[in-house]
C-alpha cells in the first residue's frame, strides 16, 4: 500500500526487484517447461514445438509407478503431520513456554538432509536388527520385517522434514485469532471441539489448507531422505535422478515435470489470490462497521 510520504518510482521499484527475485528462482522450472515442448528433446538443435510428449507421459510404466508411489507417501504424510502441526501451534499459544515449542519445531531444519537420512536410515538398521533378534530368540518370525526399509521409514523422514514447515504455516495464520472468540464460545455452552470447528476453524482454515498444498509439494520435491529411507520403491525425484546420472531424462519425464510443475504453481497461486481476496473483503467489512462508531 502507498502513502503520501513514499515515493512512487521507489514503490515501483520495489515491485520490479520482487518480479526479478521470482523470475530469477523461477528460470530453472521455465526453462524445462520450454523443454517438455519440443518435439526433438533436450539438446537438440532444431526446436518444433510439441505437445506430443504430454500425451505419451502416461505410458511410461516406471514414471507412473514412481508417481503413484510418491502420492501414496504424500497423502499419508498430510493425514498425519497436519493435524501434528495443528495440534502444535495451538500448544504454542496456550503454553507458557513458546520458546522452547518453537525451538522444538524447528530444529529438524538446522540438521543437513544427507546427515539427517543417514541417521534414520542407520536407526531403521539397527532397530530392524534388534526386533529380527528378539524374534529368533522367542522362536518366531513376526518381527522380521517391521522395521525394514520401505513406505514406513520413508514416511517417518517425510514426516521429520514437513512438521516444521507445516507448524510455522498454520501458526502465522492463527496469528489473527483471539483466544476470547473460543471463550465466548465456550461460556455459550458449546463444546471445545464445537467452539474449534465453528468459531475457530473458520479463521484458520486457510493456514491449513495451505499447509496441505505445501506438504504435498515438499514430498514431491523431496530426494535426499526419501532416497535413503525408501527400499525397494522408486519415487517421482529418485527416478528423475537417477536418469539424469545415467542416460539422461526421457522427453516424457520433462513433460511430467513440467505438469507437476504446473499443477504446484496453479496451486499455490490460487491459495494466495483466495487470501488476498478474503483479506481485502473482511478489511472492507472492518472499515465498514468501523465507520458508525468513528462519525459518533
Amino acid at each position: 500500500m502507498n502513502d503520501d510520504f513514499s515515493s512512487k518510482w521507489g514503490y515501483r521499484l520495489k515491485w520490479l526487484y520482487t518480479l526479478l527475485v521470482v523470475v530469477t528462482l523461477m528460470l530453472p522450472v521455465f526453462f524445462v517447461m520450454y523443454i517438455s515442448f519440443n518435439e526433438h528433446g533436450f539438446g537438440a538443435r532444431d526446436y518444433d514445438f510439441t505437445f506430443e510428449w504430454y500425451g505419451v507421459i502416461f505410458s511410461d510404466l516406471l514414471l507412473m509407478d514412481a508417481i503413484t508411489s510418491t502420492l501414496i507417501l504424500s497423502i499419508i504424510t498430510l493425514l498425519i503431520v497436519v493435524p501434528m502441526g495443528l495440534i502444535t501451534a495451538k500448544l504454542y499459544k496456550k503454553t507458557q513456554y513458546p520458546l522452547l515449542v518453537v525451538s522444538l519445531m524447528l530444529s529438524p531444519l538446522f540438521v543437513p538432509s544427507d546427515i539427517l537420512g543417514a541417521a534414520l536410515l542407520v536407526f531403521f538398521k539397527n532397530l530392524n536388527a534388534t526386533f529380527t533378534a528378539f524374534g529368533e530368540w522367542v522362536g518366531v518370525r513376526w518381527f522380521d520385517e517391521w522395521f525394514d526399509l520401505g513406505y514406513f521409514s520413508a514416511i517417518i523422514g517425510l514426516i521429520i522434514y514437513t512438521l516444521p514447515y507445516v507448524f510455522v504455516v498454520i501458526l502465522i495464520t492463527m496469528g489473527r485469532y483471539r483466544e476470547e472468540q473460543t471463550e465466548a464460545a465456550r461460556s455459550c455452552g458449546a463444546t471445545a471441539w464445537q467452539a474449534f470447528w465453528h468459531v475457530e476453524f473458520p479463521q484458520i482454515k486457510a493456514g491449513v489448507f495451505s499447509s496441505c498444498a505445501f506438504t504435498i509439494i515438499l514430498c514431491f520435491n523431496e530426494y535426499t531422505r526419501t532416497s535413503l529411507l525408501k527400499g525397494g520403491f522408486d519415487t517421482f525425484t529418485t527416478v528423475l535422478v537417477s536418469q539424469m546420472l545415467n542416460e539422461g531424462m526421457s522427453e516424457q519425464s520433462y513433460a511430467m515435470s513440467s505438469l507437476v510443475s504446473y499443477i504446484a504453481i496453479v496451486v499455490i497461486g490460487s491459495i494466495i489470490i483466495f487470501t488476498l481476496v478474503r483479506s481485502e473483503r473482511l478489511e472492507r467489512i472492518a472499515r465498514v462497521k468501523a465507520q458508525p462508531l468513528m462519525a459518533s
